[in-house]
């Protein structure tokens, strides 16, 4: 029975035990963000909080949320929240989870100052036999006129 207590004791420690992160300056993390384009980002932060100052492009962080493996950026309303949320998710594959020191004032300025990637490739290749030229399969051919929006 011991070994089984120590065992439960053990296991809901393990995320506790498995977080690797650690709490990132504006320095880490424009440096972090540079060399990854795709990262996770969790807001933490109170729901007042989001809808008052959304961040773009980060999924609201609740118990249930699913996490990414890969870089993972928790942001929240202090230091303790970040770094709490960031121990909670369990380790996984090759997942990283990073608490942004200073919250969303932080992760503004990096964003702000991180020069914008472009998200179209530099080249572009056509498969073969999508371009053929000659006369085309199909041809859209409108019977009637364009119909206004009628008001009655």
């Amino acid at each position: 029975m011991k070994i089984f207590s120590r065992l439960c004791a053990a296991l809901l420690l393990l995320p506790t035990l498995c977080w690797a992160g650690m709490l990132l300056d504006e320095a880490g993390l424009s440096a972090l963000i540079a060399k990854n384009d795709e990262y996770q980002l969790l807001d933490a932060r109170s729901a007042e909080t989001q809808r008052a100052a959304p961040i773009a492009f980060s999924t609201a962080y609740r118990v249930t949320t699913p996490i990414n493996n890969g870089l993972v950026l928790i942001v929240a309303d202090d230091d303790a929240t970040a770094e709490k949320v960031a121990r909670s998710i369990p380790a996984a594959g090759n997942r990283i989870v990073h608490a942004v020191q200073g919250g969303s004032a932080t992760w503004r300025r990096v964003i702000a100052n991180t020069p914008a990637t472009p998200s179209v490739s530099g080249t572009f290749v056509i498969p073969k036999n999508t371009c053929e030229q000659g006369k085309p399969i199909q041809e859209l051919k409108r019977d009637k006129p364009l119909q206004q929006f009628k008001t009655h």
